[in-house]
């Protein structure tokens, strides 16, 4: 019997455990709904008459909506921003794929390769809960130099 009630805790406690970490993962809401979230907190913790909570609610839906508007407009730049910067790389390779030898290429595709796994290796490590232990190999002097 303690044995059935501590393997069903343990579970619970696992099933818990999972769905916290994804109630962290944030969706973005509506302009409306966080004019509506703000408003009814406000009404709470301020206790606000019916006219008081619409004109509220008016002001948070206009400052929700502008944000989202800049937020957007942000989002575009970044992205034109990312285009224009791949198109200028991609130029870039193609004047030193000229320059290059075809043994050169070879080995420079090679060592971009390399590198590409490094950055790999890396954000995976960032991202892993065992991030500590990277980091300590990382600060350890190399040995291949």
């Amino acid at each position: 019997m303690k044995r059935t009630l501590l393997i069903a805790a343990i579970f619970s406690l696992t099933i818990f455990a999972v769905s916290a970490q994804r109630g962290h993962q944030k969706t973005m809401q509506s302009p409306e709904e966080r004019a509506e979230k703000m408003t009814s907190k406000m009404t709470e913790q301020l206790e606000l008459s019916e006219d008081q909570k619409k004109q509220i609610y008016q002001i948070n839906l206009e400052n929700a909506t502008k944000r989202q508007a800049e937020m957007e407009a942000r989002k575009e730049e970044m992205q034109a921003k990312r285009a224009a910067m791949m198109e200028k790389n991609k130029d870039q390779q193609a004047q030193i794929e000229a320059v290059l030898t075809p043994e050169q290429k070879t080995k420079w595709m090679e060592l971009k390769d390399e590198n590409r796994e490094k950055r790999n290796t890396i954000r995976d490590a960032r991202q892993n809960p065992d991030r500590e232990k990277f980091q300590q190999r990382r600060k350890r002097p190399s040995r291949d130099k």
